[in-house]
């Protein structure tokens, strides 16, 4: 190259150098140090919503950096219980880390992860936070920066997963141990108030893993660790007593809810007085944690005197029930409450739940849509921010080409190439942003359906009985079998003075809609035996009040029975279900009877009723039709036939054997298939 040429290409480079400097000298009026300080004085004052837009506005003008604005943005969305935003930012954050060189960037990349893995842990995505934490975890540590307690704390994170899966289970020692050296390391070389709550932060999660994987003799091991840390702690001249109170009072019940649990019956109860003499065992924290080890201790009138309690303190405090309190408090309070045999207790709160998840799932898609909302928003600035970087990376080029063209022509050709392949990356990054948000809204709405099947399969099993009579004159037995996640089936007993009242069900359709049916369907059916209905007369008051407001066309199949125990007198209405059978050895038969309608669909039906005056000394087997229904795989029913047959060679069986007997008939039918519909039976034999 000619020297002309050198100067020419060094004169080019000196004004492309002098217009992006000029391009980028752009002033946000703020130091950094007094961006940041606003953004941590939201934070001490817990202004979330301040947080939230400070963050966004500081980060969008530049006053801070990428990862710290989505970092802060994350942190006040999940004090917000916007969970999904939360996670969506906490990633945003540490994939726009850049230069690992710059100690605040990997600084905000260390925490973000952490809150992230925490996150993942708390709603159960035990491999999705292993898949996260462990590269993060390679890569401080490839960085030298594995001393800090947000890499601790991704240790614990990464343990208390691996805990999860027999094949990972190995490394969550390992990990626990690393933790808790690190933590020791960091309380010797700074032994200050923040670096011993870390640490003791850090030994709760341990602690309470163990017990929610049900390793007591680990968990006291670590409680005895915990309260080492916290005589460490009370050494501190400033250790601050709340603090200890509270500490020390959750160490007890832990240490309580594991002693019992090994059958270590009066250390925990000194563990657990140690607990009740605590200020903390007052609060709504203690409380809960109170109700869960009565609850593990099986001391069920206490376990529900204590929730009763904390349904005062909820009240006061206004908390409004969401899926997980639903499934954190009341769920808890429903099996207290029936544990100790407080029927009516148990009664109240089946129907509160029902009420309350209505609400709870209007609520949870408003708040969903919401979030949504946010992170499209967001999603749009950002790309709103990119088109004017690209519009003024634009504007420089063609300052540069012009500037150049006076200088010399040839780096035109290179000038517009570099524009082209600007415009190819933008196209890229379009089109993997659409790709990307496809994605989120296929996940969001997959975690949707599986959080409200899963609430909606534990008020079906709360709500049906779980535990059946031990009388001398009477057995029972029933079983119910969903096909899928949630089910559309139904049974129900009562004793109402001599009668013994039941029924089996078959609720159209499945999921969400039929279990809030079918628990409408034995609220009603408990109300009105109370007031002493017949089975017909049960039918067509039922009949009345579930065809109000039905615009869906809901209906259920029903057989309403009451026994006259001293007699064996059976007063019986079938609402167009299955017959049931009246088992006698060979003499076992279906019973003829009238063909009533199924309940809920039309207006003004009366139903008829039925009588065999004495059942006893024979079986009543009673089903839905997912039994005679039941397909193998070359789709051949399981058939009445079959049926009739197996209630002749079972009918000198107890109820429960002859259920059992039949359950195991129907999977060897089925032969591998999967089960096409629910499968409900109810057997009872009057002496």
């Amino acid at each position: 190259m000619s020297q002309r040429a050198i100067r020419l290409l060094a004169c080019f480079t000196l004004v492309i150098m002098l217009l992006a400097a000029c391009g980028e000298r752009k002033e946000t009026g703020l130091e950094k140090n007094t961006a940041d300080g606003l953004v941590l004085n939201a934070y001490k004052q817990k202004d979330y919503p301040l947080l939230l837009a400070l963050a966004d506005s500081l980060g969008k003008i530049g006053a801070i950096s990428e990862p710290k604005s989505y970092y802060w943005r994350a942190y006040a969305s999940d004090k917000m219980n916007k969970k999904r935003a939360a996670e969506y930012y906490w990633k945003k954050s540490g994939s726009s880390v850049t230069d690992f060189k710059n100690a605040e960037e990997v600084e905000y990349y260390a925490k973000s992860a952490s809150r992230l893995a925490n996150l993942k842990c708390v709603k159960g995505d035990y491999e999705g936070a292993l898949q996260f934490a462990i590269p993060v975890v390679e890569k401080l540590e490839e960085l030298h920066c594995d001393t800090t307690s947000d890499y601790i704390n991704l240790l614990i994170f990464i343990g208390c997963s691996q805990s999860r899966f027999a094949h990972t289970a190995e490394g969550t020692t390992h990990n626990f141990e690393r933790a808790y050296n690190k933590h020791l390391d960091h309380i010797k070389s700074s032994p200050t108030e923040e670096s011993y709550k870390s640490a003791i932060a850090g030994i709760v999660n341990i602690a309470y893993n163990y017990l929610s994987i049900q390793k007591y003799e680990e968990a006291i091991y670590w409680c005895d660790r915990y309260k080492e840390l916290l005589e460490k702690y009370e050494e501190l001249p400033n250790a601050s007593q709340d603090y200890l109170d509270k500490q020390h009072a959750r160490q007890s019940i832990y240490r309580a809810t594991a002693l019992a649990n090994l059958g270590k019956p009066l250390e925990s109860y000194i563990a657990y007085n140690e607990f009740q003499n605590s200020k903390f065992s007052k609060s709504v924290e203690g409380i809960y944690d109170e109700g869960e080890y009565l609850i593990e201790a099986k001391k069920w009138n206490e376990a529900a005197d204590c929730f009763q309690h904390l349904n005062k303190l909820l009240n006061i405090y206004h908390m409004e029930f969401t899926f997980d309190n639903l499934q954190t408090f009341l769920l808890k309070k429903y099996q207290a409450n029936r544990m100790a045999g407080r029927k009516d207790t148990v009664y109240a709160v089946s129907t509160f739940i029902c009420d309350s998840l209505s609400a709870a799932i209007d609520r949870y898609k408003y708040e969903d849509a919401a979030e949504l909302a946010t992170i499209y928003d967001t999603q749009k600035k950002e790309t709103q921010i990119a088109q004017q970087k690209e519009k003024l990376l634009r504007e420089r080029q063609i300052a540069g080409i012009v500037t150049f063209i006076l200088i010399v022509g040839f780096f035109i050709a290179y000038t517009l190439y570099k524009q082209k392949s600007t415009l190819k990356l933008s196209k890229a990054h379009e089109e993997l942003k659409e790709a990307y948000n496809q994605l989120e809204e296929t996940t969001s709405a997959k975690e949707r359906i599986e959080s409200e099947l899963r609430i909606a399969r534990h008020i079906q099993e709360s709500i049906v009985p779980n535990e059946f009579p031990q009388r001398d004159d009477l057995e029972l037995y029933a079983s119910m079998t969903p096909a899928k996640e949630v089910g559309g089936d139904l049974f129900d007993y009562l004793f109402i003075d001599d009668n013994l009242c039941f029924c089996v069900g078959d609720v159209s359709g499945k999921g969400v809609p039929s279990a809030l049916f079918m628990a409408q369907v034995i609220r009603l059916f408990r109300a009105m035996a109370k007031r002493h209905y017949t089975p017909a007369k049960i039918a067509t008051e039922l009949n009345a009040e579930l065809v109000e407001h039905n615009d869906d066309g809901m209906f259920v199949t029903m057989f309403i029975g009451m026994v006259h125990l001293p007699t064996g007198k059976l007063d019986f209405c079938n609402a167009g279900h299955n017959p049931p059978v009246l088992g006698n050895g060979s003499e076992s038969k279906f019973i003829t009877m009238e063909s009533n309608a199924p309940i809920g669909l039309w207006e003004g039906l009366k139903f008829t009723g039925e009588v065999i005056e004495n059942i006893r000394g024979r079986l009543l087997f009673v089903y839905t039709d997912g039994l005679n229904e039941a397909e193998n795989p070359q789709l051949v029913q399981f058939g009445e036939e079959l049926l009739l047959d197996i209630v002749k060679r079972t009918s000198n069986m107890s109820p429960q054997d002859m259920i059992k007997t039949m359950n195991s008939e129907v999977k060897r039918h089925r032969n591998g298939a999967d089960p096409s519909d629910d499968l409900t039976m109810l057997c009872l034999h009057v002496e």
